[in-house]
């Protein structure tokens, strides 16, 4: 019984690709819980040191018998493993200290526009009038929720230093998920651990670094500890083996439209985890975005059914 609903569960694209978006949200509550508990690169580099270390203990046969499947793909596990991983997060964490939540969320927004724009130029993917129009709808909902829905915000919007080192940070983890296409067909958690041993070595330099620009904050509270050790076992871990499989399920370009659900998943766990209103426009955002979803991911196919 258990093991058919695991199966069932590996399965479902879009079950799988919800739970990594809520996983990532929670990375967001974890952050603002441990503001000034640890620096920056401590996170990158713990995160994916624990992580590593526990997979290693629990899946050193496996690592073993799938050595071979791996074989002439170590520049694409280091690239995969640095871009996608430490160097979106190291930059994730740099422009969130330079720019505003808003922009951080709105430069987010256009990840699934990158994708998608890479499926068709790397992929030959088509596209067609209601998917640009979903992916299109899907993006306001997340201005929607970013703004709180007051569009005055909006006007008031200024970019700087943050928003581009942002930007770069959206197209390293677009690059990741194009990547995916390449991948060996190896389990996904196995995948993971290479992926983390990758992430973990390219961390050390970004580590060293911060340790001789200001200096290096180390994790002394149990709320710190806390908060690293969710950040390696869900967000670095399961959330990431959740979007691996879900890339692999959907495709890349119905997966990264998913990302358009991480403001809101992050709002609705501020309600749930630290007792912040909710409001009508959390819910008129989630709305959106899911008929922007539907949009491109049902009627998109269909279209293209027809039409073919």
């Amino acid at each position: 019984m258990f093991y058919g609903f695991y199966s069932s569960f590996l399965k479902n694209g879009i079950l799988l690709l919800c739970l990594a978006m809520l996983g990532w949200a929670g990375n967001t509550i974890a952050g603002r819980m441990s503001t000034g508990e640890m620096s920056p690169m401590v996170v990158v580099f713990l995160r994916w040191f624990i992580i590593s270390i526990f997979l290693i203990l629990f899946l050193n046969k496996k690592l073993i018998t799938s050595s071979n499947l791996i074989h002439g793909k170590f520049l694409w596990l280091c690239l995969m493993g640095s871009l996608g991983l430490t160097g979106f997060n190291a930059l994730f964490y740099i422009a969130a200290q330079n720019t505003t939540a808003i922009n951080l969320g709105i430069i987010q927004g256009i990840m699934p526009a990158v994708i998608l724009l890479g499926s068709v130029i790397l992929f030959k993917e088509n596209v067609n009038a209601t998917k640009i129009m979903g992916l299109i709808i899907a993006f306001l909902g997340v201005i929607v929720v970013v703004s709180q829905g007051d569009y005055e915000k909006l006007i008031l919007l200024s970019f700087n230093y943050g928003d581009v080192v942002m930007l770069c940070a959206c197209f390293f983890y677009s690059g990741f998920t194009l990547g995916l296409k390449n991948k060996p067909l190896i389990d996904p958690i196995v995948l993971m651990t290479y992926f983390s041993l990758s992430a973990l070595i390219f961390s050390i330099p970004l580590l060293i670094t911060e340790h001789y620009l200001g200096g290096i904050q180390l994790p002394l509270t149990r709320t710190a500890w806390i908060t690293i050790l969710y950040i390696a076992f869900v967000p670095s871990f399961l959330a990431q083996v959740f979007f691996i499989r879900g890339v692999e399920l959907v495709g890349a370009s119905k997966a990264g439209l998913f990302i358009n659900f991480l403001p809101i998943f992050a709002a609705i766990l501020g309600v749930l985890l630290l007792g912040e209103k909710l409001y009508i426009y959390h819910l008129i955002s989630l709305f959106i975005v899911l008929f922007g979803v539907y949009l491109f991911m049902i009627l998109g196919d269909n279209e293209k059914k027809i039409s073919g």
